[in-house]
């Protein structure tokens, strides 16, 4: 019996977790890529199914130095019209988003987070904003809306998961978010 053959512990498929952690906070992979071995590395049995999943990522968690940002906040003003982000995109740490009518649709499935930890700000007179989110990542919601609610899908992440804070301001429109497999 080789060493692949021998079967995974919650150690090990905890160790690939953290490295896929730290590769998707790095731009790595995208949060689709990070949802699936995710899924992979909780469903494996042996070694041998854990080493695919972290073969082309450096070992240790890093490799060169990550390049400076372009920009740690990025700025959508429009007084009618929202914004919409979808595809292969890479989200920056912060994300400001300022309408007096208009809403925000962003999917993150083929996105990549600059950071570990990023934060939508949506303000607006007039307009909601709806999310779709990989499975785990961790969504943490606030804000306030006079007329409009808050509806988070169950969006279960492991310890040191991705992190999407998402801050709503509004007179009318509520805040929407989804995992992908729901």
């Amino acid at each position: 019996m080789g060493d692949l053959d021998v079967r995974a512990s919650d150690a090990e498929r905890e160790a690939t977790v953290g490295r896929l952690n730290v590769a998707v906070g790095e731009g790595r992979l995208s949060l689709d890529e990070f949802s699936t071995r995710l899924d992979g590395a909780y469903a494996a049995t042996t070694r041998g199914e854990l080493e695919p999943l972290v073969a082309d990522l450096p070992a240790g968690g890093g490799g060169a130095p990550p390049a400076a940002p372009a920009s740690g906040k990025e700025w959508h003003v429009t007084p009618l019209g929202g914004m919409r982000r979808e595809g292969a995109w890479r989200m920056p740490a912060s994300t400001v988003a300022v309408t007096l009518i208009g809403g925000a649709k962003l999917d993150l499935r083929d996105a990549e987070l600059a950071a570990p930890v990023v934060t939508v700000t949506k303000v607006s007179l007039i307009g909601g904003m709806r999310v779709t989110v990989p499975p785990g990542v961790r969504v943490e919601v606030s804000g306030f809306s006079l007329i409009g609610g808050k509806r988070v899908s169950d969006t279960p992440a492991p310890a040191g998961a991705p992190t999407l804070r998402i801050r709503g301001f509004g007179l009318i429109g509520g805040i929407r978010v989804r995992s992908s497999r729901d």
